[in-house]
């Protein structure tokens, strides 16, 4: 598979949007279906890192798909925690501190 398969499969896997993807990165929405839909875009290197890091996934794993290592279960979890909204996030932060108190006791 080529970079446009494995963004939109990652896409689909992730449930992710391409205006979603847009507004994280501060590519042109337009810019982003037209790496889907395989326009003979190819993402420059700088538009590749972006994208890879708002999926979660490593640059060499848009590219080279499956065989390409995924990232760990903790670049994972940052991931899904960056696409909170905010009020999640405080929540999440907040019971992350209540259990370090009780493992510190």
């Amino acid at each position: 598979m080529d970079f446009k398969e494995n963004l939109r499969e990652e896409m689909l896997f992730q449930d992710i949007k391409p205006k979603e993807i847009a507004d994280k990165t501060g590519i042109s929405v337009n810019t982003i279906r037209n790496y889907i839909n395989g326009h003979k875009a190819i993402p420059s290197a700088e538009n590749a890192v972006k994208i890879a890091q708002v999926l979660g996934v490593s640059v060499e794993y848009l590219v080279l798909g499956k065989n390409a290592m995924r990232t760990s279960p903790l670049q994972k979890l940052v991931s899904d925690f960056q696409k909170l909204c905010e009020s999640d996030k405080k929540s999440v932060l907040a019971l992350i501190a209540e259990m370090k108190k009780h493992k510190l006791r």
